[in-house]
């Protein structure tokens, strides 16, 4: 039997997908696909640079557009589960620990902490 396990974000840039092979219940194959807007862009950006094909500015800001969203999106799907194991792991925590934790940004003026990169 072959099943899809996934779509999984293991706190890197992307999605990965699993494609397993099962005999019974044993995997006897594992097929990883990362899939990321990045690679998308590769695939797509690869044809057309050899091709001289022209794409229209339109089309170039979209691409560029969608990039960005996909990298702020996995951003904050890292961000989340690791905010929610900070939270049940740790409990409550202040400002310098939030600080020692290497959190910036709006997650540290919750504790009016103005720190920014």
């Amino acid at each position: 039997m072959t099943i899809n396990m996934g779509p999984h974000h293991p706190s890197m840039h992307g999605v990965l997908r699993l494609i397993v092979t099962l005999d019974g219940e044993d995997v006897v194959d594992c097929e990883p696909i990362l899939a990321t807007m990045f690679t998308e862009a590769i695939t797509v950006n690869g044809p057309e640079q050899l091709g001289d094909i022209q794409v229209p500015k339109r089309a170039n800001y979209i691409r560029v557009i969608m990039l960005e969203l996909s990298r702020i999106a996995s951003y904050l799907l890292w961000l989340g589960p690791f905010m929610a194991d900070i939270v049940e792991g740790i409990g409550i925590i202040g400002g310098e620990e939030a600080i020692n934790l290497g959190l910036f940004g709006p997650m540290l003026r919750v504790f009016r902490i103005k720190w920014d990169f």
